[in-house]
């Protein structure tokens, strides 16, 4: 399959270390599209007044915290209609209302008669309820389309850090989706008693049983 023209592009970590301000950045990168020196100036406008990055078209990239230089890599994917958009972990570092904001940007891109595809390892793509998503586990890809009759929502479990294998093993059993494991936190108390022992304790991150493998 020939693949869509134009494609937007969001890095996980958007490269900051330029010596462009916000608003040449994103106007350069308008021109790059395809975009004529006003259409580019149009779509920088109203990408930085969406985003809430008005302030900051004269502060150079280096400078800006991480969330606002991620709303400079969403705005310079956006600039002209993707026919693709690919987002790496979209939401992170952004502050709660431009997360909120994601789901709406990828439906109008959806209506504009575009795709998206979304890697996350936040569990965020539950946000996004009618999407076909694809888990990639243990080297195998696993796919689902759900139904769109069923909400999802994310759990941690703090286990005991010799029993994880057997608790991913026993989710996954019973259908729920390991989104990751990390240590936990905060560090696991000292113990009530002398001489009980207190084993160190991981959180395991899972999404509800949806009837099988996701």
């Amino acid at each position: 399959m020939d693949r869509p023209a134009p494609v937007g592009w969001v890095p996980e970590r958007f490269p900051a270390d330029q010596p462009f301000t916000v608003a040449h950045y994103l106007t350069a990168m308008g021109r790059m599209a395809g975009l004529s020196s006003s259409g580019a100036d149009r779509a920088v406008d109203a990408w930085t007044e969406r985003l809430g990055l008005g302030r900051f078209r004269r502060v150079r990239l280096p400078e800006l915290s991480k969330g606002t230089a991620q709303k400079v890599g969403l705005a310079q994917a956006l600039l002209r209609p993707p026919g693709l958009l690919v987002l790496d972990e979209p939401w992170e570092g952004l502050d709660a209302a431009a997360r909120e904001l994601v789901p709406a940007l990828i439906d109008e891109v959806r209506a504009g008669g575009g795709a998206v595809l979304v890697s996350d390892h936040r569990g965020e793509i539950a946000r996004l309820a009618d999407a076909r998503r694809w888990t990639l586990a243990d080297g195998v890809v696993t796919g689902e389309t759900p139904t769109g009759e069923e909400a999802y929502a994310v759990v941690e479990v703090a286990v005991p850090a010799a029993r994880v294998d057997d608790a991913v093993a026993r989710l996954r059993a019973e259908g729920h989706q390991i989104l990751g494991v990390r240590p936990g936190w905060p560090p696991v108390p000292a113990p009530a008693v002398p001489g009980d022992r207190v084993e160190p304790v991981t959180r395991v991150v899972a999404e509800p049983s949806t009837g099988g493998d996701r």
